[in-house]
């Protein structure tokens, strides 16, 4: 088999539509005439879950971002008298109640590593991509919503 090449040439401001070909038809029915202001339509998509579906997302992540944080600062050995470690800690003590003890701490030093704070992370990741995906399912649908310009008084951009 041989392989075939198309060409298609587009004018934009001819007399008529394009052949496959791209010659030009000549119609007398065709005739293109520039849209009034009035006859002008804005059409936006939208979609009613998208801002709980992206606040979802939003959550999830600047918890995850403390936890993960904190397993830093922990391995590290940050100094607990600064103001941000000391507000790390408290936030995340909260989020990691149902966590604690459940797996040993590794302690070398100063530095301490909490697994029970990974798997903290871990669950927290996870519980936030399930929801964004059942929220997405349950409410998945997208509203066209077409308006004409003379109501709503919008006016077509001049290029």
């Amino acid at each position: 088999m041989e392989r075939e090449e198309r060409h298609v040439a587009r004018e934009e401001a001819g007399p008529g539509p394009l052949e496959p070909g791209g010659r030009t038809v000549h119609d007398e029915s065709y005739v293109r005439e520039p849209a009034s202001a009035a006859e002008t339509e804005v059409v936006s998509r939208w979609s009613p879950a998208r801002q709980a579906f992206d606040l979802i997302y939003l959550v999830f992540a600047v918890i995850d971002g403390l936890i993960l944080i904190r397993i830093l600062l922990k391995v590290l050995a940050a100094n607990t008298a600064v103001p941000f470690t000391g507000f790390v800690y408290g936030v995340t003590n909260w989020l990691l109640a149902p966590f604690h003890g459940l797996l040993p701490v590794i302690q070398s030093g100063r530095s301490v590593f909490e697994m029970s704070a990974l798997i903290g992370l871990l669950v927290y990741a996870l519980l936030g991509y399930v929801l964004a995906r059942l929220f997405a399912i349950m409410f998945r649908r997208d509203v066209t919503v077409a308006q004409n310009s003379r109501t709503r008084g919008y006016r077509p951009r001049s290029g």
